[in-house]
């Protein structure tokens, strides 16, 4: 295991109109692992990962990303760093087929991010390279389809192959089999899996069959605080976690 910190957060808080959301969070995420943040309806952990990810401001609390402070930057000042997240909600450009929209993640590596007065004939050079995105989440033969045509599991794909093209140092994958049916749970987690090898991924995820299979780490929230840390294998055997997850100590969490 990796043992160098990419990301991590010290004393993270967060308040709203008096209520804590989040209290006191320390984290670690090591460079080359799966790190899950997990927890029960109510425990915090898309608040967290806001914070983490700089859409909304913690009360106190610092964040660092490879040894740098990031506390009180913007989300676009992150992503430019190499922190790329993605959302619940499939967000695609609907109207453009996939190889532009992987296109649009290349465009900024490749200095055309802002030329809007350039042909978009210039972008052509970028199709090899977006092809092997496409390739890689297995859209490849798609390529030319509208994104507002796919399935919701091959958005979801095409998120990932978007996200990669802008070369993220740390991607941040928020509720990645939300809404999904059983057999596109299975190709995003294997993709997920595939995609991350050589890279670095924090993701919320609320199924625990997932966390299971992919995830190096395990990080377990209840009422917006860390009740445990440690290999999924740990903490599912943790009193605190079953009894946060079931109601009762005596059992072993049901996965």
């Amino acid at each position: 295991m990796p043992n160098t910190t990419i990301l991590r957060a010290e004393g993270l808080s967060k308040q709203f109109y008096g209520f804590a959301a989040v209290q006191n969070v320390n984290l670690q995420v090591n460079e080359g692992t799966i790190h899950a943040l997990v927890g029960p309806n109510g425990a915090g952990k898309t608040t967290c990962f806001n914070l983490l990810s700089k859409f909304i401001t913690p009360t106190s609390g610092e964040v660092y990303f490879q040894n740098q402070p990031i506390t009180h930057l913007q989300p676009a000042d992150i992503a430019r760093l190499g922190m790329v997240r993605s959302f619940q909600i499939s967000a695609t450009f609907s109207q453009m087929t996939l190889l532009e929209n992987v296109r649009v993640g290349l465009q900024r590596q490749a200095g055309l991010a802002t030329q809007f007065w350039r042909s978009t004939r210039a972008l052509d050079r970028l199709n090899d390279e977006a092809m092997q995105f496409l390739e890689l989440v297995g859209l490849a033969s798609q390529a030319r389809r509208a994104a507002a045509s796919l399935p919701y599991g091959h958005k979801r794909a095409l998120e990932l192959a978007t996200t990669l093209a802008m070369n993220p140092k740390l991607m941040l994958l928020d509720e990645p089999t939300q809404g999904l049916g059983h057999e596109d749970v299975q190709q995003v987690t294997e993709l997920i899996r595939r995609v991350a090898r050589g890279r670095t991924v924090l993701m919320v995820e609320h199924n625990m069959s997932v966390i299971s299979s992919i995830c190096d780490r395990v990080t377990v929230m209840q009422r917006g605080q860390v009740l445990a840390e440690g290999s999924y294998d740990e903490v599912s055997r943790n009193p605190e976690v079953i009894a946060a997850y079931m109601g009762e100590a005596e059992e072993e969490l049901a996965l």
